[in-house]
């Protein structure tokens, strides 16, 4: 299987992964529920993902491979990395029905990172 190719597969299911990941927490927040251990295995599985598209991204640049706009793919990449990183700091001091707030809209903003990672590729 072509690297590239499974690249921007893993690049779509990263964002409908993040999307679903952020409408599921709006939900959760507009009824009024603190994050569970299962969303918090969702943004982890949501991570992980990045992490293995961060991958083999590194092992097609080393490869010789170059997306179209190259400092800014990679920009993206690297500001998808850190989905939980970002949730961590913005819920620094914050407990119960805000922090799944911000864990609902960390996870969207992914999404749109991964959108715009797509389209510099």
């Amino acid at each position: 299987m072509d690297l590239k190719f499974l690249h921007g597969r893993i690049a779509t299911a990263l964002v409908l992964f993040a999307f679903i990941a952020g409408v599921y927490g709006l939900i959760e927040y507009f009824r009024k529920h603190e994050i569970s251990p299962s969303y918090w295995g969702v943004i982890v599985v949501g991570n992980l993902t990045a992490v293995g598209q961060g991958i083999i991204g590194l092992i097609m640049a080393l490869g010789g491979a170059s997306p179209t706009r190259d400092w800014v793919h990679i920009l993206y990449g690297v500001v998808a990395l850190m989905w939980i990183p970002l949730i961590h700091f913005f819920n620094r001091k914050r407990t119960g029905r805000s922090e799944t707030l911000i864990v609902a809209l960390v996870s969207l903003f992914e999404c749109g990172i991964a959108l715009r990672a797509i389209a510099t590729a």
